[in-house]
């Protein structure tokens, strides 16, 4: 039976032979494993790493802002760490649209330290990026960082933008001040810098030179380690700050980073090992970031002066923040009305 439309003098093309298939076949099997092996020796500028524990409400939206980048050469590497909710599908579905999207799964929870370092063992490109799921990233945030890093030269190893802080609802609450552009050429004088003005760290989320992440310790299983590690990249290298307001935050009562959790619930969340409801633990900042910059891949002399210099201007901040604490407690005492005698 004719199909519609089809005419009685129409003739059926000629019938190639087996061989002439077989060949057609093998030289398309080649080309498309040219281009396979071409696609896999190509290296993208940047590796996005999106370390997820049940992301589910906000991952859409970080999807969303990475794939409207205006720089497109990059790659994300998803890292699930055995998510219960609808987090793994969500990946699954954006990945079926977008090659760029490399996934990969635990089969438990190892917690945010592994998860985190996991990402940067599996990149590719030679610059960095950490993707947290609750935060948004502005259009031009990757192309602004990467021409940053670019024009800067080798010694600055760290490239963020400025900080907008948003609520559950991504309504804006505020701009924020990181105030880290690190430019001296002395790493004293860089980690001084630092102890003096980190508090959020949102600079751990900004674009960062692979290679040089990787020779630090990155992220530690203990409460604070972000801390620990932009002190030790500090050290290294010099950090740039773009002026543009290109990262939004988002503060809300999920948040991993929320300051509002106690610290057994947040050491459990850097280590699973850790019991959630355990005792809290130490605090103990400073011989952990003394600890970093000591083994920091630097000469001896900018491993000790940068250390002296993180404990001294340390010192000084939380001298400065008991004063502070005192007065405002001595200020509350003198405000408390008297109490009245009974007649």
């Amino acid at each position: 039976m004719r199909s519609p439309g089809s005419s009685a003098s129409s003739e059926s093309p000629p019938k190639s032979s087996r061989s002439e298939q077989v060949a057609n076949m093998s030289a398309e099997t080649a080309s498309a494993d040219r281009v396979v092996r071409g696609a896999l020796r190509t290296r993208p500028r940047v590796t996005l790493g999106m370390p997820l524990y049940n992301a589910e409400r906000y991952l859409a939206q970080a999807f969303d802002g990475l794939l409207a980048q205006d720089f497109g050469d990059f790659e994300i590497v998803v890292s699930d760490n055995a998510s219960t909710d609808c987090t793994w599908s969500l990946c699954q579905d954006y990945a079926a649209r977008d090659p760029r999207i490399r996934l990969y799964r635990s089969t438990e929870n190892l917690g945010a330290a592994y998860n985190y370092n996991r990402t940067v063992e599996l990149a590719r490109a030679p610059l960095f990026k950490w993707v947290a799921y609750d935060d948004v990233c502005s259009p031009t945030l990757l192309s602004r960082c990467v021409e940053t890093l670019d024009a800067a030269g080798p010694r600055t190893v760290l490239a963020y933008p400025r900080t907008l802080l948003i609520d559950d609802d991504g309504a804006e609450i505020g701009p924020y001040r990181d105030g880290l552009d690190l430019r001296s050429p002395h790493a004293f004088r860089r980690v001084a810098g630092f102890a003096r003005n980190w508090s959020l760290c949102n600079a751990v989320f900004g674009v960062v030179r692979t290679d040089v992440l990787r020779s630090t310790g990155m992220i530690r299983p203990y409460v604070s380690s972000d801390v620990v590690l932009l002190a030790e990249l500090a050290a290294i290298g010099r950090f740039r700050e773009v002026p543009e307001r290109l990262f939004r935050r988002r503060i809300h009562a999920g948040s991993s980073r929320q300051s509002g959790k106690d610290l057994a619930t947040a050491a459990h969340w850097f280590d699973t090992r850790r019991p959630a409801g355990g005792r809290p633990p130490k605090v103990r900042l400073p011989r952990r970031v003394t600890s970093a910059l000591l083994s920091a891949p630097l000469p001896w002399h900018d491993r000790i002066g940068s250390t002296a210099a993180f404990l001294s201007v340390w010192g000084y901040r939380k001298t400065h923040i008991r004063a502070s604490h005192l007065k405002h407690a001595l200020l509350d005492r003198t405000r408390t009305p008297a109490a009245t005698e009974a007649p």
